[in-house]
Parts: C-alpha cells; sequence; structure tokens
C-alpha cells in the first residue's frame, strides 16, 4: 500500500461563539452553580447509603415545601380578598364625606 502525497483538504467549522454578555454570565454562573453543587454533595458520597438515601427525602421535601409556599400565599390572599369584597358590599355606603383633619373648620 502506498501513501497518498498531496495536500489533504480540511473543512473549516467555526465554532459557536457568542458575543452576547447576558449569555457569558448565565454561562459563568451556571459553572459557578454546578462547581458549588458538587463541592456540597461531595461529604455525601462518604456517608453510608440508607444515610444519603433519607438526606435526599429530607432535601426533597424541603424544596417541595419551599416550592409551595407561594402556591398557600396566593390561597389564602384570594380568601381573604373574597371576605373584603363581601363586607364592602354588605355595609351600606357612607352618606358623608370623611372629615379633612388639614382644613381650618
Amino acid at each position: 500500500m502506498s501513501e497518498t502525497q498531496g495536500e489533504v483538504r480540511v473543512r473549516s467549522v467555526r465554532t459557536a461563539r457568542s458575543d452576547n454578555l447576558v449569555e457569558t454570565v448565565i454561562g459563568v454562573g451556571g459553572g459557578i452553580a454546578r462547581v458549588g453543587l458538587s463541592v456540597i454533595t461531595l461529604p455525601l458520597a462518604v456517608l453510608p447509603a440508607d444515610s444519603r438515601q433519607h438526606l435526599r427525602n429530607a432535601a426533597k421535601e424541603a424544596l417541595t415545601a419551599v416550592v409551595g409556599i407561594p402556591g398557600d400565599l396566593a390561597k389564602v390572599a384570594s380568601t381573604v380578598i373574597d371576605e373584603w369584597e363581601a363586607k364592602a358590599e354588605s355595609e351600606p355606603a357612607a352618606k358623608t364625606a370623611p372629615k379633612d383633619e388639614l382644613s381650618a373648620n
């Protein structure tokens, strides 16, 4: 077998490059978050399997609770707003204007 001689054609391929500052910041932030998560989870590898599972379950429950808080607050706020609206509709309208404390009279 003989080797081919001459030029070998190489197709030039552009690498993905972005000049957008926001994308760069997001990429750096994501990398920092991944490194931080790896550092935090590193001691978990030393624990026994049962303890790791208990910690994962506890973390899952805690995050579920944190995510559920805004929904619960929205339900409570909706109930309170409905009660205020019902109370305002049942009270008769004021017949006199409130007293102006800044006036001389």
